[in-house]
């Protein structure tokens, strides 16, 4: 791209009348953001949203790519329709940056990623709450070792959504729709920073329970991990709970971090524990620990952010933003959550994409 042409990126938007439009408008409102078309197949809603943001507005986002040809396409209808609309978009010329979760199988989501390696352009995945400032300074603290070798990670997530949130569209919480229902939608946020944060998991054994809605998949999900360090990790998220929205504890033998939203703790030992256990001579004592200061940055954790670190990737090639490399690692582990938990075993990564694949078969047969 030329440097007179940098000034401002053609953006065009498929599914303009997602509800999840709303976390976009203030990113679509940057002065690098020429929002020249947008499509849906709903024409009274999409030509409203539209009008709204003053572009144009095609009902075949086929025709929308072919007479705009825009430098970035912003994917957001349902998930089934990610893989499909993101593999057509980067054959058109364009990068994409789509919702999570990606794709409904890490198989789609691989055949995504090589067709932008083919094509040149850039695959990235809305993944907003990586810039949460809670989870920047939690992140640059692990890089920095200050928690020493990580031991234990325990998560727990609560999404609370009652029966009219999956009512609200059909394709909610089924298997041909979104792959799955909590682990996949809502969990595909807190699956991702736990990758983001400590890498991909090496091993998996999972429960995935439906407690309390009337939907073909799972409100619950339950999941031991283990880390090719050795790290073990619990995971519990639920739609079907009330209680606190976020709690991530990380563990490691020089210190600790708990992190909420909007807010982290950490202490560190004044001992490496693995130096702890070979010197003590006091048989129940634990090592002195103290409060670690941080200081976190200002942000928000939203689209604005998403949206900076992409169009920042392409004119400068920074590479800060969520690629589809990255956000596979998200949808490879909630397969694998998946698999486990209808197939009883433990799953070592990376998945079979073939065996996952005839399982989701399955599933959506039934």
């Amino acid at each position: 791209m030329k440097a007179s042409q940098a000034q401002r990126l053609r953006h065009a938007i498929i599914g303009v009348g997602a509800g999840i439009l709303n976390g976009h408008r203030p990113a679509l409102a940057l002065p690098i953001v020429d929002l020249v078309a947008a499509s849906d197949i709903n024409t009274t809603i999409g030509q409203q949203r539209a009008d709204e943001l003053q572009c144009a507005f095609y009902a075949d986002y086929r025709q929308m790519l072919a007479e705009t040809q825009p430098d970035v396409v912003v994917i957001l209808t349902p998930p089934f329709l990610h893989a499909s609309m993101v593999i057509e978009s980067l054959r058109a010329g364009c990068h994409v940056p789509v919702e999570k979760p990606m794709a409904l199988q890490v198989a789609e989501a691989d055949e995504m990623i090589a067709t932008a390696h083919r094509y040149k352009r850039m695959l990235g995945v809305v993944f907003q709450q990586r810039y949460r400032p809670e989870i920047i300074a939690a992140r640059k603290l692990l890089q920095e070792g200050v928690l020493g070798k990580i031991q234990r990670v325990e998560l727990m997530a609560v999404w609370t959504r009652p029966s009219f949130y999956y009512q609200m569209a059909p394709w909610r919480a089924t298997w041909s729709g979104e792959g799955g229902g909590i682990v996949t939608n809502q969990a595909s946020h807190n699956l991702d920073l736990l990758c983001h944060l400590l890498g991909s998991p090496s091993r998996v054994f999972a429960w995935t329970r439906n407690l309390l809605h009337q939907i073909e998949t799972e409100d619950t999900v339950q999941a031991m991990l283990e880390w090719q360090d050795g790290a073990l990790g619990m995971v519990h998220i639920s739609s079907a709970e009330a209680d606190d929205p976020e709690h991530l504890k990380i563990i490691g033998t020089r210190g600790s971090l708990e992190i909420g939203r909007g807010k982290l703790l950490a202490h560190t030992l004044d001992l490496d524990m693995s130096e702890y256990a070979l010197t003590s001579r006091d048989p129940y004592a634990q090592p002195v620990h103290h409060p670690y200061a941080i200081t976190l940055e200002q942000g928000q954790g939203n689209h604005i952010a998403v949206y900076r670190d992409f169009h920042d990737a392409l004119l400068h090639g920074s590479s800060d933003y969520a690629d589809g490399v990255q956000a596979c690692q998200e949808l490879e582990l909630a397969n694998a959550i998946i698999y486990s938990s209808h197939c009883h075993c433990e799953v070592e990564l990376p998945l079979n994409r073939q065996h996952y694949s005839s399982l989701l078969k399955d599933l959506q047969a039934q």
